[in-house]
């Protein structure tokens, strides 16, 4: 089995249950959010009373659902994406246009990923101004998330390198 091939099913080992698992807490998360932003409403006019922590956690819900639902969508492939004019490409240009475009995503990842390292430890320096912790815990998706898009790019390249590989090995004859 090639390099790139064992490659790409080590990271698909580590890439789908991860994947899933952010997918699967996006969902809870959106449940939730849903929850807390009826018990506003409610509060709010049923009331006169609404509660301040519910709309500083309903965005924090929203913005977590996002990075948690993103390495899922990249890796499914479920992204919007315009592929009217890169089907028409050749097999082998558009290996190497994806592997490119790939890569670009993977160092945009790794800037986002180190710059919200930052972030992260600015935000432990301040408290949320309605809710008990700290602002950090709220940024804590973002890096995750980053590395997750990062470790999927990496799978997506292995395997687009599998792919072109064995579409070199195995001509296509006449008959079969």
């Amino acid at each position: 089995m090639p390099l790139a091939q064992r490659l790409a099913d080590w990271l698909g080992g580590i890439n789908k249950p991860l994947c899933l698992a952010g997918r699967n807490l996006a969902g809870i998360l959106l449940a939730a959010m849903t929850a807390i932003v009826m018990l506003q409403v409610v509060a709010r006019y049923g009331f006169n009373n609404s509660p301040s922590w519910t709309e500083e956690l309903s965005k924090t819900l929203m913005v977590w659902t996002a990075f948690l639902v993103a390495p899922w969508a990249y890796r499914e492939g479920t992204n919007v994406s315009i592929s009217f004019f890169v089907e028409a490409l050749p097999r082998a240009l558009r290996s190497i246009l994806q592997i490119v475009l790939t890569l670009l995503v993977i160092w945009i990842c790794g800037v986002f990923f180190f710059e919200s390292l930052d972030f992260v430890l600015r935000g432990m320096q301040s408290s949320s101004p309605t809710l008990p912790v700290q602002v950090g815990i709220f940024y804590l998706i973002v890096p995750v998330a980053f590395a997750c898009l990062i470790l999927v790019g990496l799978e997506n390249i292995a395997r687009e390198i599998t792919d072109m590989a064995a579409t070199d090995e195995v001509p296509a004859r006449e008959g079969e």
